[in-house]
């Protein structure tokens, strides 16, 4: 078995005091440490069940749902790939079911739930990237020339194809990370706006929700949650915001590697200087490279605190 190390040079044991990756036969990714995706997947089943109990009065009631012929087109229609059907199918079989109230209850719980599931799925994403990340800076030699005997000792990059992919995986991170902030405060707001009338099929109340509305909830900037402003929280803000909106943390994205001896010691992709969770910017100029912070040094620390506050922010929803 091998251990993707945060240094990015892979190893046959693991590292005493230090966070890896491992990849079991399975495809499965699993942390050293760090690892709150299966605590967060508990507690979001927990917050479906909570739902159902404010929609439906008890879970005994929504259960009782699952026998009825409505069920599987109230739960998966517009929603899932699993079943195909139409804008306008969907319209035309609204209007043929006669109890539109036990009808409309559904839909609208399956929409919240829908909320729910794009988390979790999100963090799961999480969970993946990072895995992929650190693979492929293990696993990969990013030399310009392939052949150590003629590389000096030092530091060098390199970009391409490769380091293409992997800044690909780094972008998706961060936005990933935005996201779950994002639909976190989608449900929160939802479940604190809940629909009680069924007379029609409800509108989400928190469609255009985004995780600067959090204001408009009782969360506010809660101690302890994804709304108090930490460093790490300001980072992702900053790096969601530059990657959507020009492309990239870097001009030009790098990886790189130091060399020792004819052997590769250590490879690391840069970020730019930050303080605070602020960038460090001078009019036009806002990528500066003094501090040396290396985002595989710091990604596992800056994961493991934001699923902290995530998971404590999803357990005070009520």
């Amino acid at each position: 078995m091998k251990f993707y190390n945060t240094n990015g040079v892979p190893t046959n044991k693991p590292p005493q005091d230090s966070f890896y990756i491992t990849e079991l036969l399975n495809g499965e990714i699993n942390f050293s440490t760090g690892d709150q995706s299966y605590e967060i997947e508990k507690i979001c089943i927990q917050l479906r069940d909570y739902l159902a109990k404010k929609i439906f009065g008890d879970l005994k009631t929504y259960h009782s749902y699952f026998s009825t012929p409505i069920f599987p087109f109230a739960s998966i229609a517009g929603i899932d790939a699993e079943l195909r059907l139409s804008k306008e199918d969907f319209e035309k079989l609204l209007i043929g079911i006669e109890d539109k109230e036990r009808l409309f209850r559904l839909l609208y719980y399956f929409d919240v739930d829908n909320l729910i599931s794009t988390l979790q799925n999100s963090v799961l994403e999480t969970k993946y990237i990072v895995g992929e990340f650190y693979k492929i800076l293990n696993t990969n030699s990013f030399l310009i020339h392939n052949d150590l005997t003629v590389v000096e000792n030092g530091i060098q990059y390199s970009s391409g194809y490769i380091v293409t992919n992997i800044t690909s995986l780094v972008n998706h991170l961060f936005i990933n990370l935005y996201s779950q902030m994002d639909f976190t405060t989608k449900i929160i707001y939802e479940i604190e706006n809940l629909h009680i009338d069924f007379a029609t099929y409800p509108k989400l109340k928190s469609k255009d929700i985004i995780y600067g509305d959090s204001k408009k909830t009782v969360f506010k900037e809660m101690k302890g949650t994804i709304y108090e402003m930490s460093d790490n929280i300001r980072m992702i803000m900053y790096l969601r915001n530059e990657i959507v909106h020009n492309a990239s943390i870097d001009n030009i994205p790098k990886v790189y590697q130091n060399v020792k001896n004819k052997e590769i010691i250590e490879k690391f992709i840069l970020l730019p200087d930050f303080s605070n969770g602020i960038i460090m910017t001078f009019k036009n100029r806002k990528r500066f490279f003094n501090n040396d912070t290396k985002l595989n040094e710091i990604l596992p620390a800056l994961i493991s605190e934001f699923w902290d506050k995530l998971k404590f922010t999803l357990s005070e929803i009520k």
